[in-house]
């Protein structure tokens, strides 16, 4: 009895077909791991043992490219190799609904594949989209687009099983060659082939015509798309051109956009998105302009925000003692006690996509402490990238802003290892001096929840209650003009149970305490914003060479991201693509 031949497949559907499989995979693993970020998502934290973390963003791109270019070759294929009769979309193909059996099988298979393919290019235009600044329509789009290409992937393998079970599903490992099959009869050319024969013109056979092989055609499809995709990321990479003015030209740091150095800048936009609130939709566009004396680099940002959010977990006294006010500071990541703040990040052109310094998981590296927060750390690999964060309640007079860095992972203290501190990954502020300091230290834990004692007590309650101007538990409504949300050292005295009984339970005094002297040196960065109308602007200012290993030396073609955070302690807007510094 002769065996049963089992099925094939031509080799080069199986060479394109492998391709698409493998990007498609990575495509999902490092997305799945990126929308494991997302709050609304908390299902994914399941997956966290077999999702990647390492360069998330640049592995998500290659594969995107490699399946965009590998999608199209694979339609070139089938057109050239003459393969597109087994998923026509046409009446006789789906005429196997009504039927039983594998003809109803391979209709219901004709429709998951173009379920899939349009599918696919939903996917590759909506992330095209957000690659290129879009907002959050097309993440929505990006969304349902995945879900639709991973239900008919299901569809297609659990199809094919039907069609033919095992033997069908395993025909992809088997290579065969392929068999082109005569294209239909063509009237003209067969009328032009008379007409030659009636005018003794040489045969038909004699004639020779170069087809190049099908799968030649489809190389040549991703080679040209991979080329114009390069191409126009190049062509449209963000840049920031910094002006050259004379020292005397400065700009007062001041939040006010008034002065005349502003006019020599060219001002550069983006969509940051992905961020907390903003108004429910969480993004925010922020318009930058950078100048330089040439000893001086000098930023102005300028972001939409709803609210002006000042308070940063205040105290508040109850009847049994002081607590912070917080929901999930003890996450790290409160929502509605924090102030809005404002993040740049600069890196050398070495590390050419964020994705390098952002590590999603629970635990990122297995020899580390867990991230408090559950969604991982900023750390880099022998690299120093330069953070700068302003902080609304946190600039004090002087306009202080936080000089920090992504750098290796430290190691733990003993207190870290077992919990009892938060450890931050690659994230710390650069050596110096504080500028100020958190006024909750931590007591004992009653049954009323987690009681602190303030190190510093307003010397002049009723001043510093005037100064907090409005106060509120929603982070829906702005603070007041002219609010601040701090203590410094000269308006406050150190904590004593006689202060504390003379002030009434309700009272709510700030969590921040500013020093009064604080050294700048030539790594200083200096910052000061303004609220108004639904947007923050923020003057900022640093020297262009500072001389120390955790700064960045600003020349041309350093890389540049800003997060903007809307009363959020770590969820900030992003944008994927950085901007080049261009120094005149």
């Amino acid at each position: 009895m002769a065996r049963k031949r089992r099925p094939t497949t031509d080799t080069g559907t199986v060479v394109l077909h492998f391709v698409l499989v493998v990007s498609f995979v990575v495509l999902m693993l490092t997305g799945l791991r990126i929308a494991s970020d997302d709050p609304i998502a908390p299902w994914l934290a399941s997956l966290d043992p077999v999702l990647p973390v390492e360069n998330l963003w640049f592995r998500h791109l290659v594969a995107a490219l490699v399946l965009s270019a590998t999608l199209i070759g694979y339609i070139v294929y089938m057109l050239r190799a003459r393969l597109t009769a087994r998923i026509k979309l046409d009446r006789p193909s789906l005429s196997g609904l009504r039927r039983r059996g594998a003809a109803r099988f391979a209709a219901l298979h004709t429709l998951a594949f173009w379920t899939l393919l349009l599918s696919l290019f939903a996917e590759i235009f909506s992330g095209t989209a957000l690659f290129f600044g879009g907002g959050a329509p097309y993440l929505a789009i990006h969304l349902w687009a995945t879900a639709s290409c991973v239900s008919a992937v299901v569809l297609h393998i659990g199809l094919q099983a039907a069609m033919g079970g095992i033997a069908q599903l395993t025909r992809i490992l088997r290579p065969a060659p392929l068999v082109v099959a005569p294209p239909p009869p063509d009237l003209a050319e067969l009328l032009a082939d008379q007409l030659s024969k009636a005018a003794s013109a040489p045969p038909a056979n004699a004639r020779v015509k170069l087809h190049a092989h099908p799968i030649a055609n489809a190389a040549a499809a991703m080679f040209a798309i991979g080329a114009m995709a390069m191409g126009a990321e190049n062509v449209t990479r963000p840049e920031l051109k910094v002006a050259l003015i004379s020292a005397g030209e400065a700009p007062q740091l001041d939040g006010d956009l008034s002065d005349p150095a502003w006019i020599k800048a060219t001002p550069a936009t983006v969509l940051t998105t992905q961020g907390g609130d903003f108004g429910g939709d969480g993004q925010s566009l922020v318009e930058i302009r950078a100048v330089h004396d040439g000893e001086f680099i000098y930023f102005a940002f300028t972001w939409s925000d709803p609210t002006r959010s000042l308070k940063h977990l205040p105290l508040v006294k109850a009847s049994d003692g002081w607590h912070v006010a917080q929901t999930d500071h003890d996450k790290g990541d409160e929502k509605r006690f924090h102030e809005d703040k404002f993040a740049v990040l600069f890196a050398p052109a070495a590390l050419p996509l964020i994705g390098a310094a952002i590590h999603l998981a629970t635990a990122p590296s297995a020899a580390k402490p867990a991230s408090s927060t559950g969604r991982g750390f900023h750390y880099t690999k022998d690299a120093i990238a330069d953070v700068w964060q302003w902080r609304a309640s946190h600039q004090g007079f002087t306009g202080h802003v936080d000089n920090c860095h992504f750098g290796n992972l430290p190691e733990p203290t003993p207190e870290q290892m077992d919990g009892r501190a938060r450890y931050a990954g690659g994230f710390a502020l650069d050596p110096g001096p504080p500028a100020y300091r958190s006024n909750a230290q931590v007591g004992p834990t009653r049954t009323t929840g987690e009681l602190v004692t303030p190190w510093r007590m307003p010397r002049d309650l009723a001043a510093t209650v005037r100064s907090l101007g409005r106060v509120s538990d929603t982070a829906a409504q702005s603070e007041s003009e002219g609010a601040r949300w701090w203590m410094m050292d000269s308006e406050s005295v150190p904590y004593s149970p006689a202060i504390d009984a003379t002030f009434p339970v309700g009272t709510v005094i700030p969590g921040i305490v500013m020093h009064d002297l604080v050294a700048n040196d030539r790594t200083t960065v200096r910052g000061v914003a303004r609220w108004a109308a639904g947007r923050w602007t923020l003057e900022m200012a640093r020297r262009l060479y500072t001389g120390s290993k955790y700064d960045i030396q600003m020349k041309t073609g350093i890389l540049m991201w800003v997060a903007a955070f809307d009363h959020s302690e770590t969820r900030h807007t992003r944008h994927l693509r950085p901007f080049r510094l261009e120094i005149e």
